[in-house]
């Protein structure tokens, strides 16, 4: 039936094979096992290819065995999860070992575990140890091999944080508060930093370790393409320079060939106990084979000997270890090559003789996105997963951060208070803070055991940093037992908040309260509300209080009456709202007192203010607060067009289908529309097909078709007897319209329940179906040759892969169809627009009287499985994204090939887009697929597993707000407004009698009062400047620790600053361990200064 001469070119067999191959490679498609040699699409890869060709290994080669075991601080089990099923035994086994043979080595880079070990065990006497050796403490122990070289400590930060959702504030807290603990606890130090396991690197690492310390980093994620193009040319060591801190000295880097675990599972003595010597050694042959050509010849190869949480068996793992050495001295083939033990610093030193001779690569970049894989396998998803634990990291950080600066001020105006304790429990909120953004917290990537312990560790740190607060502002006697019993989760602190907070799950208040002892309609002894800014500028606060008497009254420090905005009966109390103006790095006072005390002042009860709230729904809004107006129009598919000053935004909420049974997204991996992905390899095989069939009926002629042996064309049909240009080019436009068409029809209008059942298994038929039919219609109708149809099936491919290229933006769709209406309500704080986007899902829009040139867009999302919504925003044309972290601003600009996880970045405080500021007070992931389109990844739940190390899906059902801060000023300086919104005030009660009269650290009785932070960069030695002029720091480098306050007068704040150069003046008593940071006081001659600026700048 088929002709002869059709299938003799062949052509049929080769595009059917290919048709094949393409549904097979995925095994969800057909139910049978697929070929070694099947291509993988979307499918974890096969690992490096280890099939190296057999090269000869050079001569006097040496192979650095490093034992290590990397312990994360929760993941599938949480911190002390850890700690009591694997690492408490890694660290007392692996101490033993080495104690009872000084050759061997073993590295440790998890402070956070080694510091809880010491709390725990290191006064206690280890009792394992062989005769006297036994009285000793694991204390003694561990400073005595740390001593020998046996034992190192790499990294020296509490965590290995998440390097692109940490804020410069967290940075150089986690290095500081590691310093610290290595100091206090072992009396060490390390200059080798350890980031071995995070997902991706970014360059204000270098920036940060380079300044205090650190000699060596290294590395141990690299995408896919940059590993290539680093190992290719023998430069996976090289020096790494921050291109945003000029300046800034590089930091020699190690990046790790290959995944920091054990060369092969022969490897894995926890769990085999086979030493087979000759398998063993031929395979780190190979090993080094692969490596040595990677690294710049200086004849040395590490070998990582470890893995998550190994050397829980560590007699087994050393005894064969110390086997495999020994047997390598009487192996021939090992004649020319050595094996040894090394620690990290042994490795370093051995090839720094080298390095020191020969160039280095400098690299400038940093290491975004990280994709581990080809076909889209970028690590995106961290940048949405669990948002909960990310605004809660990032409140708990802004509190901890205020009330550090907080004391500082206070101990700096002489307050007496009992500062050590106040210094130890404000360690213990920072460390808390540090394992916040450890790399598998703040990325989401940690199981719901996990996500708890995180969440309980950050609410108890905040409940003590606001007691911490409390004492520091108003000193007694028993600051010990007040801090202490907020870390008691049922002690909730109603008596302080973060102004910045809004409440979720009532799991944080955003409103102060008077306690009934303190005010009743019955008595009131009265409160004093304290509001403290440690901003380099002032700032107007809403206030939200509430308070059990209306017969109270709110005056402030003078007396006068103080005028709420919002007053309104609540149950058996009364919740007020004010507007308190701060000075900047000061405080200010409101009295809530009886009316007897304040005659003049009116009663609560008789200011009832409500908010007129509209009842009836309606598509537009008008918002208006300090002078602004806003205008909100709802538009379909939820558009809502936000107008202000001549300025236009459009906000929409959309998302992500992920289909669990195709190229799934998990807890790491983010698949843009990868559903859309399958799609085309269905739509290609159908319009393949039909093609085919299409050739044949051509060939044979349309009489064949039935129902169309009567149609008759008016003209020669182009194709038939038209010339062959003509005819092609319908083809390949008949071709690329269905394709396109296809894509984007299947993206935006069909159900994502008709498509998730049309893409399992043999569905995909019924998808196929009518692309087949059309094309046998359209090929019958035209007369198509077999070239035509191979034409069309061609083009059809090309408009597939164009539509998902150059449409992009379209991979997503609405979360809904309908346009939103509006509910509004007015106040004098704050007037608002809340709209139901779906079921789970709402949109807010605010204007507040504190800050009316930020237009608050806040979406609650209670996200549904395999789901990640985005919130988009459309000004302007702009095209360089620019992010912000609190230290500088980096350009971010993605290929228009990159697929859409690839465009992901991560964005910790702010993403500008041309004239389009957007300020945020937890870490997202941001986009820009087009000119002046800005997406953020809000959230996201999967049900599927991504296999990269998570045991269970990331199944997240935990509520979450994200709040984007739109800045409806083109022309304003992003970086200050950032400052503004991510300094938030802190609000105290503290008894009526409290000194609250207003006071401001920049105001004082010395003239040209500023305050300038110093940081020491060894010990008691070099302190340089982290600022040159007041007006010139933000807090986010000004207040860090509290270790000293001196006064200095003179120009410090203009060069780098040696205390052994100051010795006879006024640095004598300035005591700072390496890597510490405190606050001194500066009287500035400004005339002088402006001149040796002037003057500085030149030069």
């Amino acid at each position: 039936m088929v002709s002869r001469r059709y299938l003799r070119s062949g052509k049929t067999l080769v595009l059917a094979a290919v048709t094949l191959a393409v549904l097979w490679s995925n095994p969800q498609v057909l139910p049978v096992n697929k070929p070694s040699w099947m291509p993988r699409f979307g499918e974890p890869g096969p690992p490096t290819d280890r099939q190296q060709p057999q090269e000869p290994l050079p001569r006097n080669l040496t192979l650095h065995l490093l034992p290590h075991s990397h312990s994360d601080i929760g993941w599938n089990l949480s911190f002390e999860g850890y700690y009591h099923t694997s690492v408490r035994q890694v660290l007392r086994r692996a101490s033993a070992e080495l104690w009872s043979d000084r050759a061997r080595r073993f590295t440790w880079g998890d402070l956070a575990f080694l510091d809880m070990w010491m709390e725990d065990e290191g006064d206690t006497a280890n009792g394992v140890l062989a005769g006297a050796d036994a009285a000793l403490t694991w204390r003694q122990v561990l400073k005595e091999l740390m001593l020998r070289g046996q034992w190192e400590v790499v990294g020296g930060t509490y965590v290995s944080p998440d390097e692109g959702l940490t804020t410069w504030w967290a940075h150089n807290t986690i290095v500081d508060a590691g310093h610290r603990t290595l100091a206090t606890q072992l009396n060490a130090t390390t200059r080798v930093g350890w980031q071995i396991d995070n997902f991706g690197h970014h360059n204000t690492v270098p920036h940060v370790l380079s300044n205090t310390g650190y000699s060596w980093l290294v590395l141990g994620r690299m995408a896919y393409r940059d590993l290539y193009d680093f190992a290719s040319k023998s430069t996976l060591q090289f020096e790494w320079r921050s291109s945003e801190h000029e300046g800034t000295n590089g930091l020699r880097t190690h990046f790790l060939a290959e995944h920091y675990g054990l060369p092969s599972t022969a490897f894995d003595f926890d769990h085999t106990n086979v030493c087979d010597e000759d398998v063993l050694l031929g395979e780190l042959q190979q090993l080094a084979r692969r490596h040595v050509r990677q690294y710049p010849a200086h004849g040395h190869v590490l070998i990582m000997m470890g893995d998550d949480f190994r050397f829980v068996r560590a007699a087994r793992a050393f005894g064969c270890l110390d086997r495999l050495i020994s047997a390598s001295r009487k192996h021939e083939s090992w004649r020319d090559m050595k094996l040894q033990y090394s620690t990290m610093t042994e490795y370093l030193d051995s090839v720094q003789p080298h390095l020191d001779a020969h160039a280095m690569r400098v690299h400038g970049g940093d290491f975004y996105p990280y994709q581990d894989k080809p076909v889209e396998q970028y690590w995106s998803g961290i940048l949405g997963s669990r948002p909960y634990l990310k605004w809660l990291v990032r409140d708990t950080e802004q509190i901890v951060q205020h009330v550090e600066a907080l004391v500082a001020m206070q101990r700096m105006r002489g307050t007496r208070a009992a500062w050590s304790t106040l210094e130890l429990h404000l360690e213990f909120c920072r460390k808390q803070v540090a394992i916040g953004y450890h790399h598998d917290a703040i990325t989401g990537t940690c199981t719901d055991d996990a996500f708890a312990d995180y969440v309980e560790r950050l609410r108890t740190a905040a409940r003590v940093a606001l007691r911490i607060g409390h004492v520091a502002l108003q000193p007694v006697d028993d600051a010990e037992q007040q801090i202490s019993a907020a870390y008691n989760a049922d002690q909730h602190i109603g008596s302080a908040y973060n102004t910045a907070t809004r409440d979720v799950d009532n799991a944080a208040r955003d409103w102060l309260e008077i306690a009934p002892a303190q005010c009743t309609d019955s008595a009131c002894v009265g409160a004093a509300v304290v509001v403290t800014n440690t901003l380099l500028a002032a700032q107007d606060v809403v206030v939200r209080l509430r308070v059990h008497s209306g017969s109270a009254v709110l005056v402030d420090e003078t007396g006068v009456a103080v005028q709420p905005v919002h007053v309104q009966a609540v149950d058996s109390a009364y919740s007020v709202e004010f507007v308190v103006s701060v000075p900047a790095l000061g405080a200010r006072g409101v009295v809530v007192g009886n009316r007897t005390l304040y005659a003049d002042a009116p009663m609560l009860r008789d200011q009832i203010i409500t908010a007129a709230q509209t009842e009836q729904t309606s598509l537009r809004a008008d918002l208006h607060q300090g002078g602004v107006h806003v205008r909100l129009r709802s538009e379909r598919n939820g558009v809502v067009r936000i107008e202000s000053g001549g300025r236009v935004v459009r906000h929409q909420m959309r998302s992500y289908f992920t289909n669990p049974y195709v190229q799934s997204s998990g807890a790491y991996i983010m698949h843009s529309f990868n559903l859309m992905y399958s799609i085309v390899f269905w739509i290609f095989g159908g319009m393949l097909a039909s093609g085919l069939a299409l050739a044949w009926l051509v060939h044979v002629g349309t009489r064949h078709i039935l129902w169309l042996r009567h149609v008759r064309v008016p003209c020669s049909p182009i194709g038939a007897n038209g010339t062959s240009t003509a005819g092609s080019v319908v083809a390949a436009a008949i071709g690329s319209v269905c394709g396109a068409i296809s894509v984007l029809y299947a993206a935006q209008k069909v159900s994502v329940d008709r498509l998730d059942d049309w893409t399992r298994g043999h569905g995909v038929f019924l998808l196929a179906a009518p692309v087949f039919c059309a094309a046998y219609v359209v090929g019958g109708a035209l007369r198509w040759r077999k070239r035509r149809a191979c034409v069309c099936v061609a083009s059809t491919a090309l408009g597939v892969f164009l539509a998902l290229a150059l449409g992009r933006a379209w991979q997503s769709r609405a979360m809904t169809f309908r346009s939103l209406q509006f509910t509004v309500e007015h106040s004098d704080v704050c007037s608002t627009a809340r709209a139901q986007v779906t079921e789970g899902t709402s949109v807010e829009f605010r204007l507040c009287a504190d800050t009316p040139y930020l237009l608050q867009a806040s979406t609650l999302v209670h996200a549904p499985n395999n789901r990640e919504i985005i919130a988009r925003l459309q000004h302007g044309r702009g095209r360089t994204l620019e992010l912000f972290d609190g230290a500088s601003m980096r350009q971010r600009r993605a290929s228009m090939w990159t697929p859409v996880p690839g465009t992901f970045y991560p964005a910790p405080l702010l993403a500008r887009l041309g004239e389009l500021s957007v300020h945020v007070r937890q870490p997202v992931g941001v986009s820009s697929l087009s000119a002046g389109m800005l997406d953020v990844l809000v959230h996201r739940s999967m049900t599927a597993n991504d296999f990269r190390g998570l045991k269970r899906p990331l199944i997240d059902k935990h509520p979450a707000r994200a709040t984007l801060f739109v800045d409806l000023r083109p022309d304003a300086d992003p970086v200050a407004v950032n400052n503004r919104v991510n300094t938030p005030p802190l609000a105290f009660v503290l008894p009526p009698h409290a000194n609250i009269s207003p006071h401001s650290a920049l105001h004082s009785a010395v003239p040209h009062l500023s305050l300038v932070g110093i940081r020491a960069e060894s010990d008691s030695v070099d302190m340089r400047l982290l600022a040159h002029r007041s007006t010139d720091i933000s807090m986010h480098e000004l207040l860090r620790n509290t270790a000293g306050a001196v006064r200095v007068h003179g120009d410090w704040s203009l060069c780098n600053v040696s205390a052994v150069q100051r010795t006879e003046t006024q640095a004598s008593h300035v005591h700072l361990r390496s890597g510490e940071q405190a606050l001194f006081r500066l009287q500035v001659d400004y005339d002088r200064i402006s001149g040796l600026s002037e003057k500085q700048h030149k030069n």
